[in-house]
């Protein structure tokens, strides 16, 4: 009877050591990593200015009627919008990213988009990212002009844009957002020799990181290519400097794995104004 007790426990203990190991398994297995092997699409938005005055509005200038329309239109669709920091961290770490996420991007660093866009953006607690050009900040950080319908975000905007949980900050280049330079913003000039080039791009890099690490302590990881204008040098370059994505101006639907290569030259759609926000994002549904 004692042997029959020993040798039934012995089988008890061995089951709990097998059912431990199964369910250890179970409960580190990173089930959203292999989820996403097959990928999530995710559309990206791209905003510009926002002013009320209609009489300004165009393919780069919205109202801020016209973007609350946008974002009650996204919460209707099912979409929710997300952080560049959870796409990443979906992407990287298998970390959970809502059913159908959208990135919501503002280029330039207009002024307007701090006082008008922001608060739209934290009123349907929304997320979006902020694309600054160091050159225009700077110059405005200089004069100290805050204008609504020229002006842009002067540093002082930048570190409270950084310290809001709804806003995160890209780097636009230090000074490629310019025609005036002969450079089409910062793609590699024709018959301009290669490692020239890289140079160039890296030192405007570089200028522009550290204004963002002088004047607020962070360094953005976010690159936004001025005009949408790249050349395939400027790659490695970005991510030996630590850049864990990069958004582009080319339209179309991205799709998130687990492959990192698919945070960089996200697509995006331009937001001009003259289109309802349900005919703008028919459009980006016909395409996913």
């Amino acid at each position: 009877m004692n042997n029959l007790i020993k040798i039934n426990a012995s089988l008890l203990t061995l089951f709990l050591i097998i059912a431990g190991l199964i369910s250890y398994r179970i409960n580190t297995e990173k089930l959203p990593v292999m989820n996403n092997t097959a990928g999530i699409e995710m559309p990206v938005i791209m905003y510009h200015s926002v002013l009320k005055d209609t009489n300004l509005s165009g393919k780069y200038v919205i109202t801020p009627a016209q973007l609350d329309d946008d974002l009650k239109h996204i919460e209707n669709l099912g979409y929710t919008t997300v952080s560049m920091d959870t796409v990443i961290s979906y992407v990287k770490n298998g970390t959970p990213i809502p059913e159908k996420p959208i990135l919501l991007t503002f280029d330039d660093g207009c002024y307007n988009n701090y006082i008008y866009a922001l608060e739209i953006i934290e009123a349907h607690n929304a997320h979006a990212v902020f694309c600054v050009v160091g050159e225009y900040t700077d110059q405005y950080t200089q004069s100290d002009v805050a204008n609504l319908t020229y002006g842009y975000m002067r540093w002082q905007d930048i570190n409270e844009l950084i310290k809001n949980p709804h806003a995160e900050v890209a780097n636009h280049s230090y000074g490629f957002h310019s025609h005036s330079n002969g450079r089409n913003g910062s793609k590699r000039n024709s018959g301009e020799d290669s490692n020239e080039y890289r140079e160039i791009f890296r030192k405007d890099t570089e200028k522009a990181q550290n204004c963002f690490i002088s004047n607020t302590g962070f360094a953005p990881y976010i690159y936004a290519y001025p005009f949408g204008a790249y050349s395939p040098e400027s790659f490695d370059i970005l991510k030996e400097m630590g850049f864990e994505a990069t958004l582009s101006c080319n339209e179309g639907i991205n799709v998130l794995t687990n492959n990192s290569e698919c945070l960089y030259l996200l697509k995006r759609y331009n937001r001009p104004s003259g289109i309802s926000s349900a005919d703008f994002f028919a459009k980006i549904e016909a395409a996913e």
